[in-house]
């Protein structure tokens, strides 16, 4: 029974944490409508910056990939040439760790725990991405979003079209 209780209590801390959290903000000033295509900030060149373990060609292809199939889904088009838009992106990856504490059956209600705890670990993940105006240099778009991870996740093309789904979501903001 003690460890039924133990993974309801763990099951509820990991369910309320599964919620992707997204900031978003962005210039109200900036015509987003007349922005069409777009490149990467570093000259055109594709950059990653994250973890160690995620830079290998497979995973930045992957996410170079992701990225472009996204932007074109909203109606840019890639251009190395003279973009409208330039992107950066930055991949974070932290460690995080916590404790499920065992409680005795007839003292539950109480609360109080026993000295056993069962330790798990996870990760927290934050994609961010910024977007330039090329012309004026000025930053006119800013989005993070936050999850935990699995141990070990599975950077596929698909699961990291999902993350900058989600980073990109309320791009190009709708005119009010």
């Amino acid at each position: 029974m003690n460890k039924l209780i133990a993974w309801i209590v763990f099951l509820s801390l990991a369910l309320g944490g599964c919620a992707t959290k997204v900031s978003t903000s962005f210039d109200r000033q900036a015509d987003f409508s007349r922005y069409k295509t777009f490149c990467w900030l570093q000259g055109c060149e594709f950059t990653f910056t994250g973890p160690s373990y995620m830079n290998d060609s497979a995973v930045v292809n992957n996410l170079k990939n992701a990225i472009i199939k996204e932007m074109a889904e909203k109606g840019f088009t890639y251009d190395d040439q003279s973009p409208d838009l330039l992107l950066d992106f930055h991949v974070t990856v932290e460690n995080r760790q916590t404790n499920v504490y065992r409680f005795e059956e007839d003292r539950f209600l109480q609360l109080d725990p026993i000295d056993q705890s069962d330790v798990y670990y996870f990760l927290e993940g934050t994609l961010i991405m910024d977007i330039a105006d090329r012309e004026t240099g000025q930053m006119i778009w800013r989005s993070s979003a936050s999850r935990y991870l699995e141990l070990n996740p599975e950077m596929t093309e698909r699961n990291l079209r999902k993350g900058i789904g989600i980073v990109l979501k309320k791009f190009p903001p709708k005119e009010r």
